[in-house]
């Protein structure tokens, strides 16, 4: 079976946004002008405009609330772990983190979905997971937009002042006795913080 580019196409094309923006800034309502390099969204925003732009159809097939513009974190989340491993038609779920490569997309959601405020937090997976040397955690590369600073950040000096936006950092993840993830630290300030994680990997959509 021939590799699947899809992946990593998506991963180029997010890092090309990140590599070639001029202004940006994290906001829940999307202001994308892509012709002057301007990315004003969310994380879902810019996942969402990723994907739709290289895969429509498999942006097609994550569910949406009525009356809004595009699927929440939480809804990546639920919709990826709704799949499995063995799932075929677009999607399917990758269990344990030290199998994730680039291109994936990982989700995470919060258990309350309160109004207003973020459900998780979503983003497209630059490189393989990489054990740390303590052997207790995963760091991984991501392209998302964040409202806080990840470790060794592009949007700034990684301090609590760092602007906030599309670009590219470290998050850590901690895992199961089995290799799931089960806990993510945000940045350099946040604690690990345990919670539902799911990774979805695009492949080609078969013709029937």
């Amino acid at each position: 079976m021939p590799d699947n580019p899809l992946p990593a196409q998506l991963a180029s094309q997010a890092e090309f946004v990140v590599n070639t923006l001029t202004a940006t800034v994290y906001q829940y309502a999307e202001s994308i002008d892509v012709e002057n390099g301007v990315y004003d969204c969310d994380c879902n925003s810019f996942v969402g405009f990723v994907l739709e732009g290289l895969a429509p159809d498999h942006y097609a097939m994550i569910p949406c609330e009525a009356g809004r513009p595009r699927p929440r974190a939480f809804e990546y989340y639920d919709f990826f772990a709704s799949l499995t491993p063995q799932s075929t038609g677009g999607w399917h779920r990758i269990d344990l983190l030290s199998d994730a490569r680039r291109g994936d997309i990982l989700a995470w959601r919060f258990a309350e979905i309160v109004a207003g405020q973020d459900t998780g937090h979503v983003v497209f997976l630059a490189g393989r997971p990489q054990l740390d040397d303590s052997g207790n955690f995963f760091a991984v590369r991501v392209y998302d937009s964040a409202d806080a600073p990840h470790f060794e950040e592009s949007r700034g000096d990684g301090s609590v002042d760092s602007p906030s936006g599309v670009g590219t950092g470290f998050i850590n993840f901690q895992v199961d006795a089995a290799g799931r993830p089960v806990a993510f630290q945000f940045g350099p300030t946040a604690d690990f913080v345990t919670t539902t994680i799911a990774i979805g990997r695009v492949e080609p959509i078969e013709p029937y």
